[in-house]
C-alpha cells in the first residue's frame, strides 16, 4: 500500500492569470502558500479483479473505464490500469467547493502514489505538469495551472505562467514575518459551497474582452507589488492589497461575489480588517480576511455566525507518508 500527502493551498494574488487563455498572450503570476491541511491518498493492489474507489462517495466497478470519478479514471486510464486496484481519500475537509485547490491537490497526491507504485522517477515540475494534462486535457476542466503546482512544490512562492513555460520562485520570507502574516490572517467559512470549474467557464470567456484582460493583468502587477512588499517585511501593505486585488477580481465575472460574501466583507472591514478576498475562482468557500491583532475580537465578533478554519503555512509538497 501506497499513501501520500498532499498540501491544500492558499492563493493570494494572481489567480486567474493561470489560465491558458490569458497566459499564451502574457505573463502571468500566482503569489501562494501551501497549508498544514492535507489530501491524503492511499492506493493499494489487490488480487480482485475489480477496480474500488472512496471518496465522498462509494464505486466498485469492473473496470476503471466505468468509474464516475473522472480525475481517478482518467489517472487510470493514462496508465493502463484497467482494475486490481482500490484506492481512498481522506480529509478533514469538504473536497469541492472550498477554494483551497483540493480538486487538484487530490490529482496530484494520486499521480504521485501511481508514479511510486510503478517505480517511475520523476521531478516535481513533471509531476504538476502531469496533473494539469489529466485535469485540463483529459478532463475537460477550464481550470489554471497554479493549483497543480502549488501542491506538488509545497511552500511559499510566485509561480509564473509565460506559453510553455512555468517557473516555481520561492519567496524566502523569515519565520518570524511567516508566522506574523499567519496569524494576521482569519479565514471565515461562507457556507456556500459552488464549482470552481463554473465560475472559471465565466472568466475563461470573459477574457475574450479586452477590458477582462486588462484587469487580469493588473491583478498581475498587484501580485508583483505583493511580492516586493513580502520581501520587505510591509505586511499590512500586503493585507490592504489583497482587498485591492479582490476589488479588481471582482470585475471579471458576475459570479465571484455575492450579497453574503460582500456583507461578510463590509462587516470585517468595518471592525478593522485591511483587506481580503475569497479563496479560488470566487463564489463561495472561504473568506480570507488580513486583519491586524488589535482589531482580531472586534472581526471575529461580526462575523460570529460563520465558523473560523485554522490552517499555518507550511513548506511541504506533495510526499509518500508510507511505501508498503
Amino acid at each position: 500500500m501506497i499513501i501520500t500527502k498532499t498540501p491544500l493551498r492558499v492563493s493570494f494574488f494572481g489567480g486567474g492569470s493561470d489560465i491558458p487563455q490569458f497566459y499564451n498572450n502574457n505573463r502571468g503570476l500566482v503569489i501562494s502558500t501551501t497549508i498544514d491541511r492535507p489530501i491524503y491518498i492511499a492506493v493499494n493492489g489487490t488480487r480482485t479483479p475489480h477496480t474500488k474507489v472512496v471518496y465522498s462517495e462509494i464505486e466498485i466497478v469492473d473496470w476503471s473505464s466505468q468509474l464516475k470519478h473522472d480525475r481517478v479514471r482518467e489517472v487510470l486510464q493514462y496508465y493502463g490500469i484497467k482494475n486490481h486496484i482500490e484506492i481512498a481519500s481522506f480529509s478533514d475537509i469538504p473536497t469541492k467547493g472550498t477554494g483551497l485547490g483540493s480538486s487538484s491537490t487530490f490529482t496530484v497526491g494520486l499521480l504521485k502514489a501511481i508514479l511510486e507504485m510503478s517505480g517511475t522517477k520523476y521531478n516535481n515540475y513533471e509531476l504538476a505538469e502531469l496533473a494539469c494534462h489529466i485535469e485540463i486535457e483529459k478532463c475537460n476542466q477550464p481550470i489554471g495551472k497554479q493549483d497543480q503546482y502549488a501542491a506538488a512544490f509545497g511552500g511559499f512562492n510566485a509561480i509564473t505562467f509565460e506559453g510553455d513555460e512555468t517557473a516555481v520562485i520561492p519567496i524566502n520570507i523569515t519565520t518570524d514575518m511567516a508566522s506574523r502574516l499567519n496569524d494576521n490572517l482569519i479565514c471565515f467559512n461562507t457556507g456556500i459551497t459552488r464549482q470552481a470549474s463554473s465560475i472559471l467557464e465565466h472568466q475563461v470567456k470573459g477574457l475574450e474582452s479586452s477590458i477582462n484582460v486588462d484587469n487580469t493583468s493588473y491583478m498581475v502587477n498587484m501580485a508583483e507589488q505583493a511580492f516586493r512588499f513580502l520581501l520587505k517585511g510591509q505586511l499590512d501593505d500586503f493585507g490592504s492589497l489583497l482587498g485591492d486585488s479582490w476589488d479588481i477580481k471582482k470585475k471579471l465575472s458576475d459570479n465571484i461575489s455575492n450579497s453574503t460574501i460582500d456583507e461578510m466583507y463590509s462587516k470585517a472591514m468595518k471592525a478593522g480588517a485591511l483587506g481580503g478576498k475569497i479563496l479560488g475562482a470566487g463564489g463561495g468557500g472561504y473568506l480570507l480576511m488580513y486583519v491586524p491583532p488589535k482589531s482580531h475580537t472586534r472581526v471575529i465578533k461580526a462575523l460570529s455566525n460563520y465558523d473560523i478554519f485554522d490552517f499555518n503555512f507550511t513548506n511541504q509538497g506533495s510526499v509518500v507518508e508510507m511505501n508498503k
